[in-house]
């Protein structure tokens, strides 16, 4: 079982993917390693929001269970 990850925008061009597969851990934790994986996203994920399971999320010390969505979500520009 794994958490799944999907990053949209900025944050799924900086990784060069929109979903990833990752171990349950903090958010933190999480994003940590997706930045020692796909290094560009350090520029990306500080202005980034974050929905877990559809929820907003704000603290990023908060735990991430086996089968729970990660959303990455960069600033968005429209009119």
């Amino acid at each position: 079982m794994a958490v799944t990850v999907r990053l949209f925008a900025a944050a799924r061009a900086a990784a060069g993917v929109s979903q990833l597969e990752v171990a349950a851990g903090s958010v933190q934790g999480i994003l940590d390693s997706l930045v020692e994986s796909h290094p560009a996203l350090r520029q990306v994920l500080p202005q980034c929001s974050y929905l877990l399971d559809e929820l907003a999320l704000h603290d990023l010390g908060s735990q991430v269970n086996d089968d729970s969505t990660l959303d990455i979500l960069p600033p968005f520009a429209g009119g």
